[in-house]
C-alpha cells in the first residue's frame, strides 16, 4: 500500500492519452477548481449548501495539512520505487489531498442531490480525481485510500451535526468569537502555506456568513445568463483581491487576516456588488435568506434602510481584517535582499542545487580523519562537516566527542591532552565496515587531526566547522587559523552554545555562521507562530534535525519564512534517502549526512545538470 507496487500496477495502462487524461483531472481536484467551484456552488446554485459546503470543504483541508504533517510521509520516488512520477509536488505523501477534497467536495454534493446521472458523476468525479494521483506517480495507493476514507469520515460526521443544527442555537457573538479565535489557535499546530490559507478563508468565510446570510440576500438558484455575470463578477473581484495578497502582504502570521478578507469577499463583497449591480435576482432567495424570516428588518423600516443595520457588522469585520492585515504588513521586515543572502537561500528558481555536507566526512571512512575528508570531496561533496576541540597546550583537533574512547585506540579527556598526546592515538582504531569483523585503518598510521591540518590538506574545500566547546578562547583560537590561512570565504562556523558563536561572530564578523541553539530554537518558535517576519536573525543558516523529541521541526513551512530572513535551512543527520528525497524536495538547502554518496545519487536523480 505504501511501496510503489500500486503505483506500478497503474502505470502498467501507462499511454500518452491515458496521461492526458489523468493530468485533467488532477487539476480538478487542485486549490484553483475548488475556488471556481465553491463559489459557484454559494453564489448561483444553492446559498445554504454552498456555505456547509465551503465550511466542510476548508476543515478537511486544514486537517488533511495536519495529518499530512504529523505523518510526515514520503511520495513515490522514480528512484527508489522505480514508477514514472509525471507530476512533482513537494508536500507530504499520506493522506492525499485530491482524494480527501474530492470525497469532501462531491461526496456531499452525491448525498444532497440523489438525482441519478447527478449521482454517478459525482463518483466518477471522485474515483478519477483520488486515482489519478498513484497513476502520475504523485501518492502511493495507501495515501489516495486514506484520503478517501478520511474524506469519508469527514463527511459522515459534519453531515451528522448538520442535520442536527449543532451550535445553530448559539448566539452570533459566540459563534462569531469562535470564527476569530479558532483559526489563531490551530495555526501553530503547523506551518505549512496551506494551514494560512485554509484557516484564514475559514475565518473571513465562517464569521462573514454569520450575517450575509440575511443582510445581503440574493436568490438561488440563479438562472443561466444570471449565473454567469455573478460568477465573472464575483470572480473578478476574488481574483484581484489574491493577487494583491501575494503582491503585498508578507509571508507569516499577516496572511491570516489576508486570507480572511478573501473570504469575507465570497460572503459578503460579492453578495453586496451582486445588489448593488442588479445581479440578486427578482425574489428575496431561498427560504431562510431573507431579512424578514430571521427578524432583522429595522421596524417601520423599508427598502435598504432595513438592511443597513445587519450590514454594519459585517463593514466591522471588513475593517478589521484590513486594519489587521495592513498594520502586520507594515510593522514587519521587508524580505531580506538577494545580496545579502547566504549562498544558498532565495527563490528556488534562483539558487543552485541544495548542498551535501558530509557529517564528519562520512561514515565510509573513520571519521574526522583526513582520510575521510579526501574521500568525501572525492565524491563531489559541496561541504565537509568537522568538530573542533581547543585541548590543554591552546590545540586545535578535530574530534567529535569530548573522550578520545570511541574512536581512538587510547582513553580519557581530549581537553586534558597535549596535542603530542593526541596525535599519538590511533584515530582509526575502532572503525569497521562490517560491524566488528574486521578494522582496516588500525595501525596504518591515521591520526587526529588538527585544524590547520585540515585546511592545509583541502585547500579548496568548503567547511562547516563546529565549536563544540562553550569557550570563548575557543572561538577566538579558531577565528584566529581560519584568517591566518585564508580560509574566511569557504568556511561556515556553527555551535551549539550561543556565548561561543556569539563571541565568534564579534572576533570574526565577515564570517557567516549559522544559529546556535537558542537562536534557532527560537526562531522555530517564532514559525510555528507566525511571527518571523518581525525578526532578524543573527546567522545565515538554520541548521536542525528533523525532529526534536516528538516535534517535528524541518518542514516547508520553515523553508519558506526562513529564506524570506536571508536564512539557508539544513537538516541533520539524514541518512535514509527517501528522507533526503522528501527533504530535497521540501526545497531544503543543505543536508548533512553520514551517506554523502547516496545524498549525491538521490540528488542528481531529482536535479539532473539540464535542470540546473
Amino acid at each position: 500500500m505504501f511501496d510503489g507496487s500500486g503505483v506500478l500496477w497503474f502505470q502498467q495502462a501507462a499511454h500518452p492519452v491515458l496521461d492526458a487524461v489523468a493530468r485533467i483531472f488532477t487539476y480538478l481536484g487542485s486549490e484553483y477548481f475548488y475556488m471556481l467551484i465553491l463559489p459557484l456552488w454559494y453564489w448561483c446554485a444553492d446559498r445554504r449548501r454552498g456555505h456547509q459546503l465551503a465550511f466542510l470543504f476548508l476543515v478537511s483541508m486544514w486537517l488533511n495539512g495536519l495529518l499530512k504533517d504529523v505523518a510526515n510521509m514520503p511520495r513515490p520516488s522514480a528512484l527508489l520505487d522505480g514508477v514514472q512520477v509525471l507530476v512533482r509536488e513537494s508536500s507530504n505523501g499520506f493522506p492525499s489531498g485530491h482524494a480527501q477534497g474530492a470525497m469532501t467536495v462531491f461526496g456531499y454534493l452525491f448525498a444532497e442531490y440523489p438525482v441519478g446521472w447527478w449521482r454517478a458523476l459525482c463518483a466518477v468525479l471522485i474515483v478519477l480525481i483520488a486515482f489519478s494521483r498513484p497513476y502520475l506517480g504523485v501518492h502511493y495507493l495507501g495515501d489516495t485510500l486514506g484520503g478517501l476514507l478520511i474524506g469519508l469520515a469527514v463527511l459522515v460526521l459534519f453531515r451528522w451535526g448538520f442535520a442536527r443544527g449543532l451550535g445553530g442555537a448559539w448566539p452570533r457573538r459566540r459563534k462569531l468569537l469562535l470564527a476569530l479565535v479558532v483559526p489563531v489557535i490551530l495555526l501553530p499546530l503547523y506551518g505549512e502555506p496551506v494551514a494560512y490559507q485554509t484557516l484564514g478563508f475559514l475565518m473571513g468565510f465562517w464569521a462573514g456568513d454569520l450575517y450575509a446570510m440575511q443582510a445581503l440576500p440574493y436568490s438561488t438558484p440563479a438562472r443561466p445568463a444570471l449565473a454567469a455575470a455573478r460568477l465573472g463578477v464575483g470572480l473578478a473581484g476574488f481574483a484581484v483581491l489574491y493577487v494583491l495578497h501575494g503582491a503585498v502582504i508578507p509571508n507569516g502570521l499577516p496572511e491570516l487576516p489576508g486570507y480572511a478578507l478573501l473570504g469575507l469577499w465570497v460572503t459578503a463583497g460579492a453578495p453586496w456588488l451582486f445588489r448593488r449591480l442588479g445581479l440578486a435576482g427578482g425574489g428575496p432567495g431561498t427560504a431562510g435568506e431573507t431579512p424578514a424570516a430571521e427578524g432583522l428588518v429595522v421596524p417601520g423600516g423599508t427598502g435598504s434602510a432595513a438592511l443597513a443595520a445587519p450590514v454594519r457588522p459585517l463593514l466591522r469585520l471588513a475593517a478589521g481584517f484590513l486594519a489587521a492585515t495592513a498594520l502586520g504588513a507594515a510593522l514587519a521586515q521587508p524580505p531580506v535582499d538577494r545580496a545579502q543572502y547566504g549562498p544558498m537561500a532565495g527563490e528556488p528558481a534562483r539558487r543552485p542545487v541544495p548542498l551535501v555536507i558530509a557529517h564528519r566526512g562520512g561514515d565510509q571512512r573513520p571519521e574526522n580523519t583526513l582520510e575521510s575528508f579526501r574521500y568525501a570531496a572525492s565524491l563531489g561533496a559541496d561541504w565537509i562537516e568537522l568538530d573542533v576541540h581547543r585541548i590543554r597546550d591552546g590545540s586545535l583537533v578535530v574530534l567529535h566527542d569530548e573522550t578520545v574512547d570511541r574512536t581512538t585506540g587510547g582513553s580519557g579527556n581530549v581537553h586534558a591532552m597535549t596535542l603530542a598526546e593526541v596525535k599519538a592515538l590511533d584515530a582509526g582504531y575502532w572503525w569497521t565496515p562490517d560491524g566488528g569483523r574486521t578494522y582496516p585503518y588500525r595501525g596504518r598510521g591515521l591520526t587526529v587531526p588538527t585544524l590547520e591540518e585540515v585546511l592545509q590538506a583541502l585547500p579548496g574545500q568548503r567547511l562547516l566547522l563546529e565549536l563544540k566547546d562553550d569557550d570563548l578562547q575557543l572561538a577566538e583560537a579558531v577565528a584566529r587559523v581560519l584568517e591566518a590561512h585564508g580560509a574566511t570565504d569557504r568556511v561556515m562556523v556553527a555551535s551549539f552554545h550561543d556565548r561561543t558563536l556569539q563571541h565568534f561572530r564579534r572576533v570574526a564578523p565577515h564570517v557567516p555562521t549559522s544559529l546556535a541553539s537558542g537562536e534557532a530554537l527560537r526562531f522555530v518558535i517564532l514559525q510555528r507562530l507566525g511571527l518571523t517576519p518581525y525578526h532578524r536573525p543573527a546567522g545565515i543558516a538554520l541548521q536542525v534535525p528533523e525532529y526534536h523529541g516528538m516535534l517535528r521541526v524541518f518542514s516547508g513551512g520553515l523553508v519558506r519564512l526562513a529564506h524570506d530572513r536571508g536564512v539557508e535551512v539544513h537538516t541533520w543527520t539524514v541518512n535514509d534517502p527517501r528522507k533526503m528525497e522528501q527533504m530535497f524536495l521540501a526545497g531544503v538547502d543543505g543536508i548533512v549526512t553520514d551517506r554523502p554518496d547516496l545524498a549525491l545519487r538521490v540528488r542528481a536523480s531529482l536535479f539532473p545538470p539540464s535542470h540546473r
